[in-house]
């Protein structure tokens, strides 16, 4: 058993670093940010668009401080509401187990260090009690979250990989489908649906924020 969890944890490690590594040495992490150049990098042609897209999503997960909304919403301009939905769901989760094995295998004191450690401890107590799971989906759920530092805080915890990919999953997929629909709605220059989809994201954060300060008080 032991020698298993080992092997997962290496596994993590490595797909971790050579993520970080490939992303960092073509160069994505300055151009992500930037709109109009992540447009242009995501229009390539055939398979070559989806597959950036996918990357440059596990890249703003692992560098937890690229914006995801930008990198969402330019998904959405280029491939449509449900592809670019599609493609940047499959790059946030597997940036997610990166950022989850990460953690798991390094320990507290390193995680602590990269996200502070009084961030970390309220994460953790919000986490660790018998609600535990229907707290990290309204986490997941609440726009504006910084839900990327969360998967490493998630991965010093008892949840499973299985249960934390479920609910994570779950929690990103409202947000994620808003900011997908924006950039869709951009380039389709409807910009009064576009005021809706925006009014009607901010009134689910809203009902989602207001139930986890009711239940936390």
């Amino acid at each position: 058993m032991r020698n298993r969890q080992l092997m997962n944890r290496l596994f993590f490690l490595l797909l971790f670093a050579a993520a970080v590594y490939g992303l960092f040495r073509i160069g994505w992490l300055g151009q992500v940010s930037d709109y109009n150049r992540l447009v242009e990098i995501l229009r390539q042609e055939g398979v070559w668009g989806p597959l950036t897209c996918i990357g440059v999503q596990v890249l703003q997960v692992i560098v937890f401080m690229v914006p995801g909304e930008v990198t969402q919403v330019a998904a959405g301009y280029v491939f449509g509401a449900w592809a670019g939905f599609i493609y940047s769901w499959i790059g946030i989760m597997l940036g997610s187990v990166c950022a989850f094995g990460f953690s798991s295998l390094v320990g507290r004191s390193v995680v602590g260090r990269i996200l502070g450690e009084t961030r970390l401890t309220r994460i953790n107590s919000a986490l660790e009690t018998h609600k535990g799971k229907s707290a990290l989906f309204v986490l997941f759920l609440i726009p504006g979250i910084p839900k990327d530092s969360l998967c490493y805080a998630v991965g010093l915890t008892e949840f499973k990989l299985g249960e934390f990919l479920i609910l994570s999953g779950l929690g990103r997929a409202p947000a994620l489908l808003f900011s997908t629909m924006m950039g869709s709605q951009i380039y389709e220059q409807q910009y009064f649906s576009l005021g809706l989809t925006a009014i009607l994201a901010v009134a689910i954060g809203g009902v989602a924020f207001f139930y986890i300060k009711k239940r936390r008080s």
